[in-house]
């Protein structure tokens, strides 16, 4: 079966920053699941994956407006430590969680903390770089 919107997809996957140094991967581990044509990984691997089926094997290099985008400084805020619930460790390259105003949930890591703010990055960690993938579809329903 060959891969097209609506599909569930099964694939390993490794991952290189643009360094050449090892990010994370699957390899060994639990594969990913995702539904193809849902948004639910980077584009450039669902357009690669777009049409193949079981057993594709292929290297990639991803620009960062195919992965998780380029930087955008809007998304670099800040708050003061009043604003975090008590439960919240202030301290940097922690991830926190708000809702945006349309209810979803926005992630946040933080970046610098002074006496008076908490500045934080909705950046993905990965945005602004070219990635290195090397994937295998294991399964296509």
């Amino acid at each position: 079966m060959r891969i097209k919107n609506g599909s569930q997809v099964t694939f390993h996957y490794e991952l290189r920053d643009n360094k050449g140094e090892l990010v994370d991967t699957t390899f060994g581990g639990e594969p990913v699941h995702y539904v193809h044509g849902e948004g639910e990984i980077v584009s450039g691997l669902e357009n690669l994956f777009e049409g193949e089926e079981p057993g594709f094997e292929a290297k990639v290099t991803l620009s960062p407006e195919e992965a998780y985008g380029v930087r955008q400084e809007e998304l670099v805020v800040y708050a003061s430590p009043e604003n975090f619930d008590d439960n919240v460790t202030l301290e940097i390259g922690e991830v926190v969680e708000t809702e945006d105003p349309d209810g979803q949930l926005v992630q946040f890591r933080i970046i610098e903390i002074d006496e008076d703010k908490v500045y934080l990055d909705g950046n993905h960690p990965l945005a602004d770089q070219t990635l290195q993938y090397k994937v295998e579809i294991m399964e296509v329903a």
